[in-house]
């Protein structure tokens, strides 16, 4: 397998002089000053000042909301529900999941994964939905099953259910990956996303190397092109200032690339709740939206500069199969979490109504039910009306739901997530 940029950082090569012929034909000389200013430090913190960054896809001033979602049935009825009220602002990255019941045959679970996968595009995604692919889970569980090829698979059941996509690809990928995902562009006119790790800035080399790999690979140049930098889980303070300093030198590197857009993501949901006490709301830091703020003003470039996240979920998985009631509530910079023992009132699960109703009890207005989607539902636990299922499926819906529609509306508002 060809791999094409290393995990480590060297900060000489990032801040030397740069010129390149083969990005894209042009040349380009690094900043090694960078242009971020400060404002007053608030709470202890240096936070930049509010801005707001063009779309260019809009005729108006807004910031790109990239939601990265697991391929699964409540993940997607939300961005269904979602993209309903909010479609020009939200391009969501949907990573396809392998099936939870494996068999023998590998062959057949890929192709079930991808049959489930359309049928979900079919039900709650319409045609002019913009959204991206990520098949890597599925290429990590199926590379050897004997099928034309997992990203091949996907497009064409994409294309099946009458929908167009954007295929995503990482810089250590294999030669037969970035053709597939070439291919798939060509068959979806859309473009293509490549997720940079932020685990260290690429080098001139490597920058260069990728450029000749998109050109000659996928058939397309780097203005067809949406840069997704994924600062990964912030896990702590210690970890936020780290990821900080890391997410400025990506933005730097990446103000350089004539790609179509810049996306900065990471996610701060924690992966277990086990910490956090019973029958209290509980409030965590948004970390990923602090970084996002404080590395912004460090975005020179021409593309739009985007924000993306995991939501109320953690990008290392979920908390297992039967966790207690819970219901994870964005508020601002901060999410409020509720949670109960399973054991509580007529039933295992019967506890997350009267999460509902202290949520509602704190919450409500000014986020009332019309709010989102999530916030209806969560009226209609509050009030034993709900259609949904009382499980924990459902009961992230509702927190994901609401945490989508409050990150679009501070973007709208502030320019800030």
């Amino acid at each position: 397998m060809v791999r094409l940029l290393s995990a480590s950082f060297r900060i000489q090569d990032h801040l030397s002089i740069y010129n390149s012929p083969d990005i894209d034909g042009r040349s380009f000389v690094l900043d090694p000053q960078g242009t971020g200013r400060r404002s007053p430090a608030r709470r202890g913190m240096a936070t930049p000042p509010v801005m707001r960054f063009a779309n260019r896809t809009e005729n108006q001033v807004m910031t790109v909301y990239m939601p990265i979602l697991r391929g699964r049935a409540s993940e997607f009825q939300v961005i269904g529900q979602t993209l309903t009220r909010t479609r020009r602002s939200i391009r969501p990255l949907v990573e396809i999941m392998p099936m939870d019941t494996r068999v023998d045959d590998k062959r057949q679970e890929l192709l079930k994964a991808i049959s489930v996968f359309e049928e979900r595009l079919k039900r709650y995604m319409s045609d002019d939905d913009v959204f991206a692919v990520d098949c890597k889970r599925l290429f990590d569980r199926y590379e050897h099953a004997e099928v034309c090829g997992v990203m091949t698979a996907v497009s064409a059941a994409v294309k099946r259910a009458g929908r167009c996509m954007i295929p995503v690809v990482r810089p250590t990928d294999d030669e037969r990956e970035f053709q597939a995902a070439g291919r798939a562009a060509t068959q979806h006119g859309r473009g293509a996303c490549i997720r940079v790790a932020g685990r260290g800035t690429p080098t001139p080399a490597q920058t260069a190397q990728l450029s000749r790999t998109v050109r000659h690979l996928m058939g397309l140049t780097f203005k067809q092109v949406d840069l997704v930098l994924d600062m990964w889980a912030i896990e702590s303070d210690v970890a936020l200032t780290e990821r900080v300093e890391r997410a400025r030198q990506a933005l730097k590197w990446a103000a350089h690339l004539p790609v179509r857009s810049v996306v900065l993501a990471a996610g701060a949901f924690p992966k277990q709740l086990t910490d956090i006490p019973f029958e209290t709301a509980t409030p965590l830091p948004r970390r990923d939206a602090t970084l996002w703020t404080a590395a912004a003003p460090f975005h020179a470039g021409n593309a739009e500069l985007g924000y993306g996240d995991y939501g109320v979920a953690s990008p290392g998985g979920t908390q297992g199969r039967r966790p207690h009631p819970n219901l994870r509530y964005t508020i601002d910079d901060h999410w409020d979490v509720y949670r109960c023992s399973r054991q509580e009132g007529d039933g295992a699960f019967s506890g997350f109504r009267k999460l509902c109703q202290a949520a509602i009890a704190d919450h409500w207005p000014p986020h009332s039910a019309a709010f989102s989607w999530g916030d209806q539902q969560i009226e209609a636990f509050a009030s034993h009306q709900t259609a949904l299922p009382n499980q924990p499926d459902s009961w992230r819906a509702c927190g994901m739901s609401h945490h989508i529609a409050t990150v679009v509306d501070r973007l709208a508002r502030l320019g800030q997530p």
